[in-house]
């Protein structure tokens, strides 16, 4: 074996803290932390912060870099946002400098600006384009940049821009195609937006941390035929979408909409989509029901108007009395569900079989359905949040792996089995059969889960 089939060498921490240095250098007041072993830039209290992470580098020859950045917190979000950057050059060192000064210099203005404090830029000349758009009937404020790279010319490149309509062509394209959806909340989003021409095609969408495949296909479209003659041309944009008004009332025809376009990101299990919940239900209202007197007026309101069942938290909206005190709302899944208090209409997580927390979620019926779609929208990965190491399906995949190793797992874990405490089967919450994903256990292993589609309607 040579040297150019030596796996690249692991970064070193001293890099990611010369990674953050530079990015943080970028913008005014900005200090470099560390946090569980992160290189972290923190922008100041109450702003995102962005933790720095070098994925491979190249190290001979043309000298290269690949950094990924998780952009979280403040008028973000803890979704936020995932990004990557890469830089080429004579040297590591320079090489590393690059990757962090191409997206500093190019999208931390955006970010600056889409969260409202441009008075933080400390860039020379930032290139910003501003302007407002209507998204599913509320209007937003979208801050863009580029970074485009070639392999022919600038010139070229350029030319390729100029033909798709500008530097915030990739964009406008993909916010006038109807595959993205409006979030509920005031939180700003990151919209990424990538598309490689000229000798071959790839394209790229992240609306916050997801990959939405969908507006992928948008750029596709716009893509010239593959001419292996031709140079490659790799275009770049990333916005920043700040609300601009209150989200309109949900309605029945709007929200099933956006559940078919988080349906389309079924494939990644770190998806809402794309786990045993969400299968179970489809992503799919079931048809309105009729009013209980006895439950909250915004309740009732969703359940007349929009759908009494169906797609939600969880395995699906599912309402029913407990007691003359609290409705059940929702299964989490590995024996955990979600119940409305009629005291006060307030939401709790009842995750005492698994971790025995018992905690207030939200304060009302719509803030808590509402808080899970715009967690499924920006990515945020399982929206049940608890100790899920204390689950039992958890603590069967670690003696798994105690037992026979990780590697063994897919082959091993098979049949996954859950019950409750009276031997009633149980499905797996999202985090657990995400854990399992990733160890290379298919979802059909867990053979107590309740069978896709067949949600109540």
């Amino acid at each position: 074996m040579n040297d150019a089939d030596q796996p690249p060498p692991a970064p070193d921490s001293d890099s990611e803290r010369r990674l953050a240095e530079v990015i943080a250098g970028h913008f005014v007041g900005a200090r470099v932390t560390e946090a569980d072993g992160a290189r972290i830039v923190e922008l100041g209290e109450g702003l995102p912060v962005i933790e720095c992470r070098i994925d491979t580098q190249q190290d001979h020859p043309p000298y290269g870099v690949f950094v990924f950045l998780s952009i979280r917190g403040g008028a973000l979000g803890e979704a936020g946002a995932l990004v990557t950057a890469s830089g080429y050059g004579p040297s590591p060192e320079h090489a590393l400098t690059l990757a962090g000064c191409n997206w500093a210099c190019a999208f931390g203005p955006v970010l600056l600006t889409g969260i409202g404090r441009p008075e933080l830029i400390n860039t020379e000349d930032p290139d910003v384009e501003l302007f407002e758009t209507t998204l599913d009937g509320r209007r937003h404020l979208f801050a863009v940049g580029h970074l485009d790279r070639w392999s022919d010319s600038a010139q070229a490149a350029g030319a390729e821009r100029q033909r798709l309509g500008g530097t915030s062509a990739l964009t406008r394209a993909v916010l006038t195609s109807g595959t993205i959806p409006s979030t509920r909340s005031d939180r700003v989003i990151a919209l990424g937006c990538f598309l490689a021409c000229g000798r071959a095609t790839s394209t790229e969408v992240k609306l916050g941390t997801a990959d939405w495949p969908a507006a992928a296909e948008v750029l596709k479209r716009l893509a010239p035929p593959p001419d292996e003659s031709a140079g490659l041309h790799m275009l770049r944009e990333w916005a920043v979408l700040a609300p601009l008004e209150p989200a309109p009332e949900l309605t029945r025809e709007g929200l099933q909409r956006t559940l078919d376009l988080l349906r389309a990101c079924g494939a990644d299990p770190d998806s809402e989509a794309g786990w045993c919940g969400a299968r179970h239900h489809g992503m799919r209202l079931a048809e309105p029901g009729p009013a209980n007197a006895a439950l909250p007026a915004d309740m009732n309101r969703f359940l007349t108007r929009i759908a009494a069942r169906g797609a939600g938290p969880g395995y699906g909206l599912d309402p029913r009395p407990i007691d003359g005190r609290w409705w059940h709302l929702a299964d989490a899944g590995c024996g955990a569900e979600w119940a409305l208090d009629l005291a006060d209409g307030a939401v709790w997580l009842d995750s005492r079989a698994c971790d025995d927390g018992f905690a207030r979620v939200a304060p009302d019926f719509t803030a808590w359905y509402e808080a899970w779609l715009d967690n499924a929208i920006h990515g945020g990965g399982p929206f049940a949040r608890w100790d899920h190491r204390a689950d039992a399906a958890y603590q069967g995949l670690a003696r798994a792996v105690h037992e026979n190793g990780a590697d063994a797992l897919p082959r091993t874990m098979t049949r996954v089995r859950i019950h409750s405490s009276e031997g009633e089967p149980l499905g797996p919450c999202h985090a657990c059969e995400r854990t399992y994903a990733r160890f290379g256990v298919a979802p059909e292993a867990f053979t107590t889960a309740p069978s896709p589609g067949t949600a109540p309607s």
